[in-house]
């Protein structure tokens, strides 16, 4: 599939809409997380009664509460990736992206805690687990992954039109940028980087570390 066709494909599939009704269950799911709530204990009444819907209504959306939990911590990162894949689209350079996004993590850590949740149930043995993994399988045949998107977006913009590297070293470079971001989120819940000063240094280094390794990759070929 062509570049320009592939970059239209998956700007259309992120902008899927949901009912109200689903997102006002995304969203009561969400603010229980937020409140410290257990996940895998809580009610479907509880998640309900927070959406303002009848229990009946919910069922008619969802199997039960295992797929609104995983569901909505799906939803949350696709709306999170959106920001995001909107906000690379303003920035002008490569260095200029990549701390789009660092910063957006910092500074919406709610959204990103979710998300790094998502990836922590997906190792366990509980019916939400097996929900998560069960849609992750669907986007990925669907080839749907916002996350994916956005890192893809940013290197198809600093390609610049010029020709794409083997699909080995794209894929590599997918997986070694997202590993460093998903590291930098997991330091972001450290004590000792509650601090800007502390961040920034940190935020520069990795910031550094994923322009070089693309600028040589792309230097490459």
């Amino acid at each position: 599939m062509p570049l320009t066709a592939e970059k239209n494909r998956r700007m259309i599939t992120m902008n899927h809409e949901y009912q109200p009704k689903e997102k006002a269950i995304y969203q009561a799911v969400l603010a229980l997380f937020e409140e410290g709530a257990d996940i895998n204990n809580i009610t479907v009444a509880e998640i309900t009664g927070r959406a303002g819907i009848g229990k009946g209504t919910a069922y008619e959306y969802f199997s039960g509460k295992e797929e609104m939990i995983a569901k909505a911590f799906f939803y949350n990162g696709e709306m999170f990736c959106r920001q995001l894949y909107d906000g690379v689209c303003g920035e002008r350079t490569l260095s200029d992206k990549v701390n789009y996004v660092l910063l957006a993590m910092e500074r919406q850590m709610t959204k990103t805690n979710c998300v790094f949740r998502l990836m922590h149930m997906m190792a366990d043995n509980s019916p939400v687990s097996g929900w998560i993994r069960r849609l992750l399988q669907e986007k990925k045949e669907l080839g749907v992954v916002p996350a994916e998107d956005v890192i893809r977006k940013v290197l198809e913009d600093e390609l610049g039109g010029r020709a794409v590297p083997s699909e080995d070293k794209m894929k590599y470079l997918m997986l070694s940028i997202y590993s460093k971001i998903f590291c930098y989120g997991m330091l972001l819940n450290d004590d000792k980087y509650q601090q800007e000063e502390q961040r920034a240094t940190v935020r520069g280094l990795v910031n550094r570390g994923i322009c070089r390794e693309v600028e040589e990759i792309f230097a490459s070929f």
